[in-house]
């Protein structure tokens, strides 16, 4: 992929992420970005690969930051882990899951 493909696929996927966030400005898109990658870079430590399934992987991470971007004054990271939805905890486990044992990308056979 190519430098200008990459920078065309961050900012699709920002776009995504604001509309699921319901997030009209532009004022905090750097903000949003780097929460992004933050949760892009948990996933990955943890073992759950986009190329798996780019819709429910960029859907974890939407929900993801959601929660950090709302709970960002929370008075302890634990606080901002216990608001996270249970489908969304469900989506990462089985995503999570696929990557471990070869699951095919998007429901496909496998």
């Amino acid at each position: 992929m190519t430098a200008e493909e990459q920078a065309a696929l961050a900012q699709e996927r920002l776009d995504a992420c604001k509309r699921y966030m319901k997030v009209d400005y532009d004022e905090d898109d750097e903000l949003i970005a780097g929460l992004m990658q933050a949760n892009d870079a948990y996933l990955s430590s943890a073992g759950v690969r986009r190329d798996v399934s780019p819709a429910q992987h960029d859907l974890i991470v939407q929900a993801m930051t959601l929660q950090m971007y709302d709970t960002r004054g929370a008075d302890t990271p634990q606080q901002a882990l216990e608001t996270v939805p249970p489908i969304v905890r469900s989506m990462f486990n089985q995503l999570k899951i696929r990557c471990n044992y070869g699951g095919a990308a998007d429901g496909a056979g496998g």
